[in-house]
């Protein structure tokens, strides 16, 4: 997928979502949906493997988060923290700069706001500085309520189990099943997932976490059930996401797009967001002072959808 592509289809994307969704693995998912497409109507997937079975390297963070914080703080603040805030930009995809810097960014957190603070685009210390002030005054002070209120709900024995129930209410059902629906309807593909079969999820809730998470190692029965049927190489391969290299776009081919969507007057004139913050975003990624591409992703996602539906609604 080039970034060339990826220009060509915002706009047709745009057409299939009734509320912005940043993820933007919709790319490569649609053009891999348009591709299957073209062979059958009916493709399975893997969702919900990584919820039902641990296979996320944020769950293995959370106990490094517990480990990290036993260290004292003075000699975080004094030794770790700058060593990590040092480290040279990538624009490589989840490069290991960009995970560094966000799991001490987050790691002192209570659990909800450290998960959604990793998996999410914005701390939030950034929303507070990026939504305008008549926005600010007028939205839930504590925007993780939704999903401690869900918590309330789970009985489950550890903390790594606790975010397995968020992600698989909040991020598998609101993101990733949204966007393999939109990807793949968009060129009229069914798609199923069988880890989604209820006694496969019933199974899988059944079990204690060892069985799931061994080490920094997911998935774990699943690995050990395809022992004898899966090469090695593809057995013990590291997790690779479906992700697209959003930082270097910005930088190249997306960046006139990034500056005509965010520029300060239009930003102004919208009222939603803080001019000044969003330059200061671009351009700390433009001189490469930080990786701020998922930040930025999003707002220009927001844009675009904005431009189609709410600029639209208003002059019809």
């Amino acid at each position: 997928l080039r970034a060339t592509t990826a220009g060509d289809l915002i706009s047709d994307i745009g057409e299939w979502l009734d509320e912005p969704m940043s993820d933007a693995s919709l790319f490569p998912t649609f053009l891999l949906a348009r591709f299957v497409r073209k062979h059958v109507t009916v493709a399975l997937g893997g969702d919900g493997g990584d919820e039902l079975f641990a296979g996320y390297p944020t769950y293995y963070a959370h106990t490094v988060a517990a480990k990290y914080r036993r260290i004292p703080s003075s000699l975080r603040r004094a030794i770790i923290e700058p060593i990590v805030k040092a480290l040279p930009v990538s624009t490589s995809n989840l490069s290991f700069d960009y995970k560094a810097k966000r799991f001490i960014r987050a790691a002192g957190l209570d659990a909800v706001e450290r998960h959604h603070s990793w998996f999410g685009s914005f701390s939030l210390d950034e929303q507070n500085k990026l939504l305008a002030r008549d926005v600010l005054d007028r939205s839930d002070s504590d925007i993780y309520r939704g999903p401690r209120e869900m918590l309330a709900l789970c009985d489950a024995r550890t903390e790594i189990e606790r975010m397995q129930f968020l992600d698989i209410n909040y991020y598998m059902a609101e993101d990733i099943l949204t966007k393999v629906d939109r990807a793949a309807m968009a060129v009229s593909l069914e798609t199923r997932a069988p880890f989604l079969d209820p006694r496969v999820a019933q199974f899988a809730a059944s079990l204690p976490l060892e069985y799931k998470l061994r080490g920094n190692s997911g998935k774990h029965i699943l690995k050990q059930a395809m022992k004898d049927l899966l090469p090695a190489e593809i057995l013990n391969r590291p997790k690779k996401g479906f992700g697209i290299p959003i930082a270097a776009w910005l930088k190249g081919r997306l960046n006139p797009l990034m500056h005509a969507l965010l520029s300060p007057a239009r930003l102004k004139n919208q009222g939603l967001f803080n001019p000044e913050f969003v330059r200061q975003l671009i351009y700390e990624h433009e001189i490469g002072k930080a990786s701020h591409h998922k930040q930025l992703w999003t707002l220009l996602v927001f844009q675009l959808w904005h431009d189609r539906f709410m600029a639209r609604a208003r002059t019809t």
